[in-house]
C-alpha cells in the first residue's frame, strides 16, 4: 500500500490510508515519535467563533475522559490549516457496518450494546457533554477473543459544529432518522434526553433491522417530521430469526417518548431495564430447553392411566408398553390395598415425627436472634460483611467529602491577571495577554476567564471570555485576549472551570479573584 504523507496539514503524523468519509474524512495514521496508530478526522468548518470555542472546550473535556466505552480523543487542532481531531484507532468497524452485513443484531449483542452505551452516558453527561448525534455510524466495535463485541462511542460535538453551517437538507438522511423530536421543534431545548432517544432508535434498528420512522425517497421532510413528532413507533413483534421481542417493549417505550421531560434519562434506570430484558430472555431460553428435554408420555391405551390400580409413580415413565390387563383377582387386589395402607402409615409417621418433635429449648417461646444466628454461621458472616461494607462506605464518603472541601479551598488560589497590553492614543486596548496562575495540585480540563474592558470615563464597555484548556498543576499559562477599540483599563476574573480532581457537583468557583489595571 502506498503511504500518503500530509506533513504540512498534520505535522507529526504519517498518513497510511483513508478509512472513510461522512461529514468528515477519516484517515489512518501513525504518530512519528511513538509509532502509535491513530485515526485522524479532519473537516471544513464554517461556523461562528463562539461555537468553535464551545467545541474546543468540550473536546478538551473529552481528552480528559478515559472510559472503556468511549473512543479516546488524543489531540484537537481547530486552528490548523485543516482542522482535525486525533483519536484512538478502532479496527473493528461501526454498528452501521454490522447492520449492513447482517440486517440486525441478535438479542444478547443488542443488550450488550445498550448496557455499554449507558455506561458511556454515565461518563459524559455529568461533564456537561451532550453527544447530539447517536447513530450506528458513531458507535464503533472491537471484537473480543470470546467472540463478543466491545462497543465504543465516538464523534463528540461534531454534530453541534455542523448545525451552525449546514441546512437541514444539507445533512445526511441517516442523521434525521435518529434525531429526537426536540431536535426538530425545539433545538435550543436539547439536553441529555436527546441522546437517550437516539439510542432507543439504534436499539430498535438493531432488533428489527429498520428504524421506527424512515425517510423514504417519495416522502418529504415535513411528513417525516410529523411522524417523529406525533406517531407512535411500530410495535415490536418478532425478530428476523423468530425470537420474541416483546421483552424490549418497556425499554423502548421509555426511551422513545416524545416529551423529553417524560423520557428515560438516567443510566442506572436504563441499565436496570436492560438487565430485566436480559433476564427475561435467559428465562425464556431456559424454558424452551426444558420443554425440549421433557420426555413424552406415550400410552398404548388412553384409558390405562385412569385404571384404579395404576399408581402415581407410573406416570413418570417415558413409555408405557402395552401389557395384558390384569384379571379380576381378589388376592392381587388385597395385596395392593395392604401396600397402599402401609405407604399411608409411613407418611403419617413421618409427618408426626416432624411436627411433634420436641423443641430442644422448650423454655424459650419467643424468637431469639442469638441462638438462630449461632445455628446458622452463614447468617452471622453475611451480617458482619454487610455491616463492614456499610462502615467502609461511610468512611469513604467522609474521606471524599474532606478531599472535596480541601480541593475547593485550593481552587480559591487560582487567579488571572493581564500581564501586557497597549492603549492607543485615542483609547482602545491591543495585544492583551492574560496569565492564569494555578498554584494547586489540581488539573483543569478548562478554566474560563472573564475580561472586562472599561471606557475612559470608567464605565464598562464590553466583556470577553478567554478559555484556558488542559491547565496542568502548578502552571501559569498565558493566552491572548480579543482587542478592544475602546477602553483604557481591564480587569480579569476566573468565572468557571472543570476539573477531574473535584467531584462533579462542583461546577463553578465559590470565590473569584479579580485584579484591576
Amino acid at each position: 500500500m502506498t503511504t500518503v504523507r500530509f506533513n504540512t496539514q498534520f505535522p507529526g503524523y504519517e498518513i497510511l490510508s483513508e478509512l472513510g468519509r461522512s461529514n468528515a474524512r477519516i484517515l489512518k495514521a501513525r504518530h512519528l515519535d511513538t509509532g502509535e496508530l491513530v485515526a485522524i478526522k479532519h473537516f471544513a468548518l464554517n461556523t461562528d467563533a463562539e461555537t468553535l470555542r464551545r467545541f474546543q472546550r468540550e473536546s478538551a473535556i473529552m481528552t480528559s475522559i478515559a472510559h472503556p466505552n468511549i473512543v479516546k480523543v488524543r489531540e484537537v487542532q481547530l486552528e490548523a490549516e485543516l482542522p482535525f481531531i486525533v483519536m484512538e484507532l478502532i479496527e473493528g468497524g461501526s454498528v452501521c457496518d454490522l447492520l449492513k452485513a447482517q440486517g440486525h443484531l441478535d438479542i444478547p449483542t443488542t443488550i450488550r450494546l445498550g448496557l455499554q452505551m449507558a455506561s458511556a452516558f454515565r461518563a459524559i453527561h455529568p461533564q456537561g457533554i451532550i453527544h447530539r448525534d447517536i447513530k450506528p455510524d458513531n458507535i464503533l466495535y472491537r471484537p473480543l477473543p470470546s467472540g463478543e463485541l466491545h462497543f465504543l462511542l465516538t464523534d463528540f460535538g461534531v454534530a453541534r459544529l455542523h448545525e451552525q453551517s449546514n441546512t437541514l437538507t444539507g445533512q445526511s438522511l441517516m442523521t434525521y432518522e435518529y434525531a429526537s423530536p426536540e431536535q426538530f421543534n425545539n433545538p435550543k431545548g436539547v439536553n441529555t434526553a436527546t441522546d437517550y432517544y437516539s439510542l432507543g432508535v439504534v436499539l430498535y434498528e438493531c432488533l428489527t433491522g429498520k428504524v421506527p420512522f424512515a425517510m423514504s425517497d417519495h416522502s418529504g421532510i415535513v411528513t417525516f417530521m410529523n411522524k417523529v413528532l406525533t406517531d407512535a413507533p411500530p410495535p415490536l413483534t418478532v425478530s428476523a430469526n423468530g425470537q420474541s421481542l416483546g421483552l424490549f417493549t418497556p425499554v423502548l417505550e421509555s426511551l422513545l417518548r416524545k416529551n423529553p421531560a417524560e423520557r428515560l434519562n438516567d443510566p442506572d434506570e436504563l441499565t436496570w431495564l436492560l438487565k430485566q430484558a436480559e433476564l427475561a430472555y435467559l428465562e425464556a431460553g431456559r424454558s424452551n430447553r426444558s420443554a425440549a428435554a421433557t420426555p413424552v408420555v406415550a400410552a398404548s391405551k388412553p384409558d390405562v392411566l385412569n385404571k384404579p390400580g395404576m399408581s402415581a409413580p407410573s406416570l413418570q415413565t417415558a413409555h408405557v408398553s402395552p401389557r395384558p390387563e390384569p384379571g379380576p383377582s381378589k388376592g392381587v387386589g388385597t395385596s395392593r390395598i395392604l401396600a397402599f395402607a402401609a405407604f399411608v402409615v409411613l407418611i403419617l409417621a413421618g409427618v408426626y415425627y416432624i411436627t411433634a418433635k420436641p423443641d430442644p429449648k422448650p423454655e424459650s417461646n419467643s424468637f431469639q436472634a442469638e441462638p438462630a444466628t449461632a445455628q446458622n454461621p452463614a447468617a452471622t458472616t453475611t451480617l458482619d460483611t454487610a455491616a463492614a461494607r456499610i462502615r467502609q462506605q461511610e468512611e469513604e464518603a467522609r474521606r471524599q467529602e474532606q478531599l472535596r472541601k480541601e480541593a475547593l479551598r485550593a481552587v480559591r488560589s487560582v487567579r488571572a491577571k493581564a500581564t501586557d497590553f497597549k492603549v492607543g492614543l485615542f483609547g482602545g486596548i491591543k495585544h492583551l495577554q492574560i496569565q492564569l496562575t494555578n498554584p494547586t495540585r489540581l488539573s483543569f480540563t478548562y478554566v474560563v476567564v472573564q475580561v472586562n474592558y472599561y471606557k475612559e470615563n470608567g464605565g464598562l464597555y464590553k466583556s470577553e471570555k478567554v478559555y484556558f484548556n488542559l491547565v496542568e498543576p502548578n502552571s501559569s499559562p498565558s493566552k491572548s485576549a480579543p482587542d478592544s477599540d475602546r477602553g483604557t483599563r481591564v480587569t480579569c476574573k476566573v468565572t468557571s472551570y472543570e476539573s477531574p480532581d473535584i467531584p462533579p457537583t462542583t461546577d463553578s468557583l465559590t470565590s473569584s479573584q479579580s485584579e484591576s489595571f
